[in-house]
């Protein structure tokens, strides 16, 4: 205590406040963009239903040409080779289409007796699939086949035929509960199957089954096959500019532009990356500006040092004044920024959730741990600076 009183008497307050406000301002930028990060973490990674990866669905443009069928909307066999050789590409399948009749029927809550439409399928090889291999799986001998429809299929039903026609609303989960006859008929032939619904896609506008049920449907009841008009391919890599270039190029277009999707995922993670290099660059300087100060400090009392190392004061002693100063003064910043970051968290939160859903749970302890090692690794070095220092006089 009596060390303290001595050596505090050329602290200045105004390069403290400095130290302060520079490392606060740097720390809250740093781990404000760590939480951020963290929030958009479910957006970087959205499974997009049944498919987890990458994938981009691609199509030819429908033009004039193409309604007056003077040219085709399918790709030829040349066309896919081209596609499946450009060196972003790393693996391609086309799209099989039924070339036969699908009738599906069901009832509702028993408000609709024989409440039914017309259908069409189409299927990509499994391995572009990710879904639990028991509820998409075929058999011959099952008379079962599973579906998988785009979302917004559902969200048409219930927000737009539901209420016209006074009929229930169904989640996922109750759709995926109810069966459905679907009859199949073609090439003088017909047969009927159970069918559920066993999951959703936001990617593929189109009504899918399994691959090795379309092959046997197809020879069955189709009437002869046909060059795929859609291709689906996963990229090396999404944002990839070449991607776009080519596909513009060759008037192909892109399902939910997906490509477009990962460059602004891109775009987003790099720019919060350099928002967070600029709370690391501003720490460091404040960091220099406390070295500096500490040194300045020291040196002012360079004559209370050197008394106090011939009174028998060892170096240790001596600095823990001011390494006591500069840990209290750290710890004081971090629980600051840690309100701050908080703060400002529950702002961004409230702007975000008409667009995009952020858990409010989703507190990242990670941003927390990343300030305690920040606010640790300045005041070892402080510390480590403060005794070096002051074992210089001493000599």
């Amino acid at each position: 205590m009596l060390l303290w009183k001595l050596l505090r008497k050329n602290i200045v307050a105004g390069q403290l406040a400095g130290y302060v406000a520079a490392t606060l301002l740097g720390l809250t930028i740093v781990l404000l963009s760590l939480q951020f990060y963290n929030d958009l973490q479910p957006v970087f990674s959205a499974k997009e239903g049944v498919f987890a990866r990458d994938y981009l669905v691609v199509s030819k443009k429908v033009s004039l040409l193409k309604t007056l069928k003077i040219s085709s909307t399918e790709f030829s066999k040349n066309e896919m080779a081209e596609v499946q050789s450009q060196p972003f590409v790393k693996r391609m399948a086309g799209f099989t289409a039924a070339t036969f009749r699908v009738y599906a029927s069901t009832a509702i809550s028993g408000k609709v007796a024989n409440f039914g439409t017309m259908l069409f399928f189409e299927s990509v090889p499994d391995t572009f699939l990710d879904i639990n291999s028991t509820d998409w799986r075929w058999s011959r001998n099952a008379n079962f086949i599973p579906i998988i429809i785009p979302r917004s299929y559902l969200t048409l039903y219930n927000f737009g035929f539901a209420p016209s026609q006074g009929l229930p609303q169904l989640s996922e989960k109750t759709i995926g509960l109810l069966n459905m006859n679907i009859e199949l008929s073609g090439n003088g032939k017909d047969a009927v199957f159970q069918s559920r619904i066993v999951g959703f896609t936001d990617r593929i506008n189109s009504i899918l089954v399994p691959q090795e049920f379309m092959d046997w449907a197809n020879a069955q009841f189709g009437t002869g096959s046909a060059q795929p008009s859609r291709v689906i391919i996963e990229p090396h890599n999404v944002t990839d500019p070449k991607l776009g270039e080519y596909f513009a190029s060759h008037q192909y277009e892109i399902a939910n532009d997906k490509a477009s999707a990962g460059q602004a995922s891109s775009f987003l993670r790099t720019l919060i990356l350099i928002v967070m290099g600029v709370g690391i660059i501003i720490t460091l300087l404040a960091l220099g500006l406390m070295l500096l100060s500490i040194n300045l400090l020291i040196q002012k009392n360079h004559t209370k040092i050197e008394n106090l190392s011939l009174m028998g004061f060892s170096t240790e002693k001596i600095a823990k004044p001011y390494q006591y100063l500069v840990v209290i003064l750290n710890v004081v910043i971090l629980l600051i920024a840690l309100v701050l970051v908080n703060y400002f968290r529950g702002q961004y939160t409230a702007s975000f959730n008409t667009s995009i859903h952020i858990d409010d749970g989703n507190l990242a302890w990670n941003y927390i741990l990343w300030g305690v090692y920040i606010v640790v690794a300045l005041s070892a070095i402080n510390i480590g600076w403060i005794y070096m220092k002051v074992k210089e006089i001493r000599k």
